[in-house]
């Protein structure tokens, strides 16, 4: 069933090979794409990160300069004496030294505010006058937010002065605007989920995605992560500020940033199936207008080897094959009507050869009976000749009933003894022994069978020794074959001629050979099949063995 599919099978599992190798390929060449670029925008996003925490360490550190450098300034070093001086030189004093911090302020770039406290004078010098001393416990030289007066910090201790460095957090919120670009949104984050962002910034979203990373974080001075928030997919890369001790983190949704490469592996996958499903119609058009009308050719082709030559193709088809179906049909008609006509010139010529044949033989046995009655007559035998007569007329009532060539092998072996019964006459010494089972008698064998072969028997090989004179005749019925074996005790052949023998009656009739022999073996296959065969070996009676053999499927019915 599946052999006429083959061919469309065949074709199919090419396609569909072919289409998952080039997915393959090209999924492999997709995911090293996908993987290129996620390391170029982590390397992108973590240049960026270092490029803004180093502008705002920059600024932080040029701060904390500013704070070490005010301690060897002529005027600070006035404040450690101030105590001593009058009022109006102190006042004076204050006035020199706010001008200063308010000029150091303007020249840093940022919105930055400077304040110096005397211990001795226990007050601020700048705009921080009416505030508190500053704390007992300040962490000198670090940066600290206060939440509630959104200010940075950074306390440095000297002898009878304290100098003060602030900024607002609006300064780093101005650097995030700045930073925000349309797929990334920049935050610094510290401990605690203190964050700072832009002023566009998504709250619940960095809520989601500070809380997912600060796990990651920990020991950590800068990386990358991939988080999923809300079910999207982001990488997360992160930078820590020296200076602030905060994080500089930033963020890009993978989708957005891949979404050209995710588009083109789509478009990509769905042409695939177009082409398989295309590759698949135009397979299946092929197979329905050129392969199925080939295996119809075929299968008509295939009839005709079975000998079916009424077999006629009746499907219909496009104009090439129509026009094959139609020579087709026309060339079946043509086999069957020169089969058919073929077919009864060969029965006729077979009748015929038989009828021939079976005449050729009459005469040989006809002759030597002549010349046996002739011989009798001679010798004044009467009897023998009243026998012969007798016998010969039953022959020639027998063999003249032409038209039907077969007979019983009980037949047969009845005109046999006949014959055995006329030769007897003349030579006393002849005697005969029949074995053949009773269920081979009712078998349909050529008239003159066996009865040349035992008249080969006595002429050729009795009558040539003195001391032959035993014909056996049997039968055997073993698997699918039928045997007939005529044998005697005369005189025999060398295994030479024996072989030049069954060489010459393998070849055509000529006139220089006997032509009994040659016309049971031409009867034997004409009238009981191809396979029938005749074998001449050595008996071990000490004669010749003559056996004739043939399938038990050849075997003609009444």
């Amino acid at each position: 069933m599946l052999k006429q599919y083959r061919t469309f099978l065949s074709a199919v599992i090419i396609i569909l090979f072919s289409t998952i190798v080039v997915l393959m390929m090209y999924s492999y060449t997709v995911e090293t794409s996908l993987s290129t670029v996620k390391k170029d925008i982590e390397t992108n996003n973590l240049n960026r990160l270092r490029i803004l925490v180093n502008s705002l360490d920059y600024n932080v550190e040029q701060l904390d300069m500013l704070s070490v450098a005010l301690n060897a300034d002529s005027k600070m070093g006035l404040l450690k004496s101030v105590d001593l001086m009058d009022n109006y030189d102190q006042d004076q004093l204050m006035l020199d030294l706010s001008d200063k911090m308010k000029l150091q302020s303007f020249t840093q770039g940022w919105n930055v505010q400077i304040d110096i406290y005397s211990t001795l004078l226990n007050k601020w010098v700048g705009s921080s006058q009416n505030q508190s001393p500053p704390p007992a416990d300040l962490a000198e030289g670090q940066w600290i937010l206060d939440r509630s007066q959104k200010l940075f910090s950074m306390y440095r201790k000297y002898d009878q002065f304290t100098v003060r460095v602030t900024f607002p957090k609006a300064n780093l919120e101005n650097m995030l605007d700045s930073a925000k670009l349309e797929n990334n949104d920049p935050f610094f984050y510290y401990s605690d989920s203190i964050i700072i962002a832009n002023r566009s910034f998504h709250t619940t979203q960095v809520q989601e995605l500070v809380s997912k990373m600060s796990p990651k974080m920990r020991d950590k001075n800068e990386g990358t992560e991939l988080i999923t928030a809300g079910n999207i997919d982001y990488m997360v890369s992160f930078l820590k500020a020296e200076t602030l001790g905060w994080y500089m983190v930033d963020y890009v949704p993978l989708d957005k940033a891949l979404q050209p490469i995710v588009r083109t592996q789509v478009f990509f996958y769905i042409t695939c199936v177009l082409l398989f499903l295309s590759g698949m119609v135009t397979v299946i058009f092929f197979y329905r207008k050129v392969q199925v009308p080939i295996l119809t050719l075929l299968k008509g082709v295939r009839h005709l080897q079975k000998g079916d030559f009424s077999h006629r193709i009746s499907r219909t088809s496009n104009a090439e094959f129509a026009i094959l179906y139609h020579n087709f049909n026309h060339m079946a008609q043509q086999i069957e009507d020169l089969i058919e006509n073929v077919y009864k010139e060969k029965i006729i010529s077979r009748e015929a050869l038989v009828k021939q044949l079976q005449a050729q033989i009459n005469p040989h046995f006809l002759y030597n009976c002549l010349f046996f009655i002739n011989n009798m007559n001679r010798m004044g035998n009467d009897e023998a000749v009243n026998a012969m007569t007798q016998n010969l007329a039953e022959y020639f009532r027998y063999t003249t009933r032409i038209n039907d060539p077969l007979t019983t092998l009980e037949k047969e072996i009845g005109v046999v003894r006949n014959y055995l019964n006329i030769q007897s006459l003349r030579i006393n010494r002849l005697h005969t022994q029949i074995n053949i089972p009773e269920s081979m008698m009712s078998l349909l064998v050529p008239k003159l069978l066996i009865q040349p072969l035992v008249e080969n028997s006595v002429i050729h090989g009795i009558e040539k020794k003195q001391s032959a004179g035993l014909i056996h005749i049997s039968g055997t019925d073993v698997g699918d074959r039928y045997s007939l074996v005529v044998e005697d005790d005369g005189r025999g052949m060398q295994p030479e001629e024996i072989q030049s023998l069954l060489h010459r009656i393998e070849q055509p009739l000529d006139e220089t050979m006997g032509c009994a022999l040659w016309n049971i073996r031409q009867r034997m296959l004409i009238q009981l099949g191809s396979k029938a065969s005749l074998n001449i070996a050595q008996s071990k009676l000490g004669g010749i063995r003559t056996e004739l053999i043939w399938d038990k499927s050849s075997q003609p019915e009444e």
